[in-house]
């Protein structure tokens, strides 16, 4: 019988495709390197289009959110 333990892998992003717009403001920057800095979930993004390429920060255990001020 085989082993009931959990499979010794990682998964990695390799591209996200999403934008967190609904509810909130203030939430898509550039960097001096023209770099476009947005967060979706509980993942920060940081967008290289000279590279065409993404990094990513995902040291956050919640969601990241900036709510609309009532």
């Amino acid at each position: 019988m085989a082993a009931r333990s959990a499979p010794s892998c990682h998964l990695r992003f390799k591209w996200v495709y999403s934008y967190q717009g609904h509810q909130c403001h203030n939430n898509l920057y550039y960097t001096v390197a023209t770099e476009i800095v947005y967060f979706v979930a509980g993942v920060g993004i940081v967008y290289s289009p000279r590279e065409h390429g993404q990094k990513f920060y995902r040291g956050h255990s919640d969601d990241i959110i900036r709510y609309l001020p009532e």
